[in-house]
């Protein structure tokens, strides 16, 4: 958490009996268990499987469920599974609140989500370790879109449908990477924890959707009670789907922020390792689809988001020009934000068709015409 009043917050500790039961459910003796942990469903399956590539893992274990059954079917009736409290009809306005502002989230997600997750050192050292970002940052950044992006298709999160496969693909693909680094020297386990563990998704899960709505107010836009709640349930069932125990599934946006707290305090240790880990993926995408913005006009953004105090642990700084574009743009997100609300419905559907469409180019683009030759099978 970047600004003093979320400092404060934190140093505060519960206000009310409900935060106190929040508070202790998410202490950091008991986040610290959740490190120890990963994610056996998944795990069982990759643990006796060759590797190739990301977008033929699900495949592969879809034709052992069919042939063995076993861990493969057990992962897979998993990843069916439908919990009591899913509603999908209930994640629809939450949806849609990412189809009409992807391109926006995207550049939250880049300058301020990512950004800030790599201040949490231990997590971060599974990119160090793999050296996956620093060598291929822009193709695992545009991944990461493709991802958000297909979980808002026609069929969202159902599932069989695109989105909940693709979150398939990705929780197998993150299995993957523990069995690499599984007794491999280049990840300290004794200092580090266990790769990809439990605390690590659901910080992942903070990343995407808790950062992601702070960032979008701090860029001047207005959120709706019920788009929040309705993205916040959305990313709760996605979490479920990627592997998080459900014990770390917030059920409201209140429990979330003490959470996104918690977590925050029991991990937060920037290192050198963060700062070069956010500066490779600024640098690298800076120029790119769909933003096309400089590297100093990155890290303006960035230090607009993430607030002084993480900015200057990670030594992110721009310019005074650089600045002002962002001060410029917020102000007309702030009335474009407005002239929103005022929009008819059936506007509003045209509205994000239109984005939905735009990122299908952007990725595109970034990724080439063919994305299942390299990761995930298909785009929605």
């Amino acid at each position: 958490m970047a600004t003093p009043q979320e400092i404060e917050r934190m140093a505060a500790g519960p206000k009310t009996p409900a935060e106190k039961v929040w508070y202790d459910r998410y202490s950091h003796e008991r986040l610290q268990a959740w490190r120890q942990i990963q994610d056996p469903f998944a795990d069982a399956c990759t643990s006796r499987m060759q590797f190739r590539k990301p977008s033929g893992l699900l495949d592969e274990v879809e034709r052992r469920a069919r042939e063995e059954g076993g861990v493969f079917q057990a992962f897979i009736d998993e990843c069916y599974r439908i919990p009591d409290w899913v509603d999908f009809e209930m994640m629809e306005p939450g949806r849609r609140f990412c189809r009409r502002n992807g391109a926006l989230q995207g550049l939250i997600l880049m300058c301020s989500s990512l950004v800030e997750g790599y201040a949490h050192n231990k997590p971060s050292q599974v990119l160090v370790s793999t050296g996956r970002l620093q060598k291929d940052v822009s193709r695992r950044i545009y991944e990461t879109g493709q991802m958000l992006h297909n979980m808002v298709g026609p069929d969202g999160l159902r599932p069989g449908g695109v989105g909940h496969r693709t979150l398939m693909e990705v929780r197998l693909l993150h299995s993957a990477v523990r069995q690499f680094l599984k007794d491999n020297p280049r990840f300290d386990v004794a200092k580090y924890d266990q790769p990809i563990n439990q605390e690590d998704m659901a910080g992942t899960i903070l990343e995407f959707d808790f950062m992601v709505v702070r960032g979008m107010k701090r860029l001047g836009l207005h959120v709706s009670r019920a788009d929040h709640e309705s993205l916040h349930y959305m990313w709760r069932y996605a979490g479920f789907v990627l592997g998080v125990h459900e014990d770390l599934l917030t059920a409201t946006i209140e429990e979330q922020e003490v959470l996104a707290l918690q977590l925050t305090s029991h991990l937060y240790s920037p290192s050198k390792d963060s700062e070069a880990l956010a500066k490779a993926l600024l640098r690298d995408m800076s120029q790119r689809p769909p933003f096309r913005l400089s590297y100093d006009q990155l890290l303006a953004f960035s230090r607009f988001l993430i607030g002084d105090k993480v900015a200057d642990d990670l030594n992110i700084s721009s310019s005074v020009p650089a600045a002002a574009v962002v001060r410029l743009v917020r102000a007309g997100l702030v009335v474009g934000s407005i002239g929103q609300q005022l929009l008819p419905g059936f506007v509003l559907r045209r509205v994000e068709s239109w984005n939905h469409d735009f990122g299908r180019r952007t990725l595109q683009q970034g990724l080439g015409d063919n994305p299942a030759s390299w990761g995930f099978k298909a785009i929605a």
